[in-house]
């Protein structure tokens, strides 16, 4: 109908803007994802070329896989109880259908425009990551912006943060390519490492490792350099074995005097606003803050010790950091956080690892009596509310969340075949990006199976719309034609 009035390749032309609404908004905005998804299945319809679309979803194997894992969803409402819950969640996940359907029905058959939308994406990627930088530096008090994590102003930081991977991802293809802009890449890819290794989200740093790993194998498979892939990988493991050996071992401040606990609070309540027995901006208590803070320092627990605390460190106390370290920022903050938590917090609630640790125990000692066919698509919550009761979980209320490892998640809730049909269409996806040497569609593949490993990520719109879109473009070869 619209071709009437605008041409015959409208059509076209409005496929490539819904597109460009999907690259753009999965990075930054909710509202144009959702436009993208109304005005992308408003143009199929107005096409109306239905035996076409049916005719390129069915040749594509991998669409189907992702369709069908929706579908999965539906039945799993035939042995749910909370029909209200599964409904909704059903709706969340509409992306995960309609995305597919949409880049299956009309398929991105111009390599030119292929380049268009990764130039929106790895400028929208490098704007926000700006923007966040700067806001996080220059109006972090006027923002509230209290943890480092806070910096990600666009949607969750741990979303960005794999986004950002897979912007690394782009940028070095066409760095290595040799195509137009290089020196614009190189400033992006370079600036993606250092935001990535500042900001400390650890999926975001494995998403960035991945990228890294996966060029390094790529370059010397390509070359034939199987000694140097060999020496690569033995300093991979190495490096992986030293880092595990680091977080094994537990923080041991130095003791310069005797503590004098006694003394501290008073001292602390002349030097802060924030009284002694408060909590910090990151709700802990101020008490045990100051405490690791001094010994972080060398200081002793005593009224000299904090008298010796600058006023930048009273700030820092105040916000919530517990080792002078973790001010520096980085990877190493993040390294030296995950110690403490591994081997000193007595209670895991506002410990991101121990939370993780304490959501899987309680995911797997659902799957253990759900093992066959899982609890069904409306009853994930429920069950996993009633197990932290069971097992008297020391999780605080407002933190008893889901597994927060969608295997898991997808184990609990569709039992040992949903969560076997999970794990195939994800190996299928790499395994046929391999075949067509797409290596960011195998790089994507390959961080969509270790990211799921610590998120939940098909459980936001975001999420889901970041794993549809990029598992839907790359579901087909790429070609130059």
């Amino acid at each position: 109908m619209l071709k009437r009035y605008f041409g015959p390749q409208i059509h076209h032309r409005v496929h490539f803007f819904v597109l460009a609404l999907f690259i753009v908004g999965v990075v930054c905005s909710k509202f144009l994802m959702s436009m993208g998804l109304l005005l992308g299945a408003l143009n199929l319809l107005l096409e109306g070329n239905f035996r076409s679309y049916a005719q390129r979803l069915r040749e594509n194997q991998l669409i189907l896989l992702v369709v069908f894992f929706y579908v999965l969803h539906l039945f799993g409402l035939i042995w749910t109880s909370n029909w209200e819950y599964g409904l909704d969640d059903i709706r969340k996940k509409t992306s995960l259908l309609l995305i597919p359907i949409i880049i299956g029905a009309h398929p991105i058959l111009s390599l030119k425009r292929w380049t268009k939308l990764i130039h929106f994406f790895i400028l929208t990627l490098l704007v926000t990551a700006i923007i966040n930088f700067i806001s996080y530096h220059f109006f972090a008090e006027k923002l509230h912006l209290i943890d480092i994590r806070d910096m990600s102003l666009f949607g969750s930081h741990i979303r960005y943060g794999i986004l950002l991977g897979i912007g690394l991802a782009f940028c070095l293809e066409r760095i290595y390519q040799g195509a137009k802009y290089r020196n614009g890449y190189l400033f992006s890819a370079i600036f993606f490492l250092i935001y990535s290794f500042y900001s400390q989200v650890l999926s975001g740093l494995i998403a960035v490792s991945i990228v890294l790993i996966g060029l390094l194998v790529f370059i010397l498979v390509m070359r034939k350099q199987y000694l140097i892939l060999a020496s690569s990988f033995l300093l991979v493991i190495l490096s992986s074995l030293g880092l595990c050996y680091y977080l094994s071992q537990p923080i041991i401040y130095p003791t310069p005097c005797i503590e004098q606990y006694n003394q501290i609070e008073s001292a602390w309540n002349e030097r802060s606003p924030l009284n002694y027995d408060s909590l910090d901006k990151r709700k802990q208590p101020v008490a045990s803050t100051l405490e690791r803070y001094l010994s972080s320092k060398g200081l002793c627990a005593n009224t000299e010790g904090v008298q010796k605390l600058t006023d930048k460190d009273i700030q820092f106390i105040e916000t919530g950091f517990a080792d002078v370290h973790e001010t520096y920022g980085g990877i190493q903050a993040r390294l030296l956080d995950i110690r403490y938590q591994l081997h000193h917090a007595s209670n895991p609630s506002g410990h991101s690892i121990l939370e993780r640790i304490e959501y899987w125990k309680n995911a797997w000692a659902i799957i253990e009596n759900h093992f066959l066919i899982g609890v069904g698509t409306g009853d994930v919550n429920d069950e996993m509310q009633k197990m932290y009761d069971q097992r008297h979980s020391s999780l605080t209320e407002e933190r008893r969340l889901r597994a927060h490892n969608s295997y898991l998640t997808y184990y609990l809730t569709f039992g040992i075949f949903g969560f076997g049909f999970f794990l195939y269409f994800q190996f299928k996806f790499i395994i046929q990006q391999w075949k067509w040497k797409q290596w960011i569609g195998f790089l994507f593949g390959i961080i969509a199976l270790v990211t799921f490993l610590f998120e939940d990520t098909l459980e936001s719109q975001m999420g889901i719309t970041m794993f549809a879109l990029f598992y839907a473009v790359f579901s087909r070869k790429i070609t130059s034609k």
